[in-house]
């Protein structure tokens, strides 16, 4: 039912952040790495991972805020 509406919404959300901040927030909320672990992948500063996250996180309250009473345990555990 609307579980499966909102998981597609934070999927489709997802797939629209621009690359770098997607590939930094996948990697450190869905592969649960730290910084500094995804700073050494991606060749770049853990506090670059930082502001990338963080920016990530900024666009999906934006593209999600119909659904963030729901989706806060997910996306702010």
């Amino acid at each position: 039912g609307s579980e499966m509406c909102i998981r597609d919404s934070i999927k489709d959300a997802i797939a629209t952040l621009p690359e770098s901040y997607r590939e930094a927030f996948v990697m450190h909320r869905f592969r649960d790495m730290s910084y500094k672990e995804i700073a050494e992948i991606l060749g770049i500063s853990p506090k670059t991972v930082d502001y990338r996250i963080q920016q990530a996180l900024k666009q999906l309250r934006v593209d999600l805020k119909d659904y963030l009473p729901l989706l806060l345990p997910i996306l702010f555990p």
